[in-house]
């Protein structure tokens, strides 16, 4: 079953008081980080618990595409609103398989350094009222998530 969100701007991601932010430099050119992220065969390599990663939407993936992500034991709908490969991407959950959060931005800047890209990754949410109650015991198993994903991604571009 699936439960629908509404349209959250980027800025989201900047005023909530509910996030995660990494900051890490990659051993990669900003193209193949971008597709890291966005490339499903790519993000299953590094990111945690993912089962799938698939495009729902008709045409190339760009801005405006969604894309279904399937996690053990949750399922999102990702509509991009931002997407310039090599610089960044950003977008909000359209839908959710579990009702515990009201609003979900995510955004990525990319940035060419001499070692490699810098990424600026900012993952912000809402949780839902009646959710609140239980925030801290669901907050450290998603910032665990994030957080081994940040350090996989480091691990997946180190490799020879």
């Amino acid at each position: 079953m699936w439960f629908s969100m509404s349209p959250t701007p980027v800025r989201f991601a900047d005023r909530s008081r509910f996030r995660f932010s990494y900051d890490l430099v990659v051993t990669a050119e900003p193209n193949d980080v971008f597709n890291a992220f966005v490339d499903p065969k790519h993000f299953a390599r590094w990111f945690p618990d993912l089962q799938s990663a698939t495009w729902l939407s008709d045409g190339p993936p760009g801005l405006g595409a969604v894309r279904e992500v399937r996690l053990k034991g949750l399922a999102v709908r990702e509509h991009f609103t931002r997407w310039e490969p090599g610089e960044g991407f950003a977008f909000y959950l359209s839908e959710i398989s579990a009702p515990i959060i009201s609003a979900m931005v995510e955004r990525v800047q990319l940035t060419k350094t001499a070692a490699g890209t810098r990424v600026e990754w900012t993952i912000a949410y809402q949780p839902k009222l009646v959710v609140r109650p239980i925030h801290p015991l669901l907050r450290p198993v998603f910032s665990r998530m994030f957080g081994k994903a940040a350090k996989r991604l480091q691990q997946h571009f180190a490799r020879p």
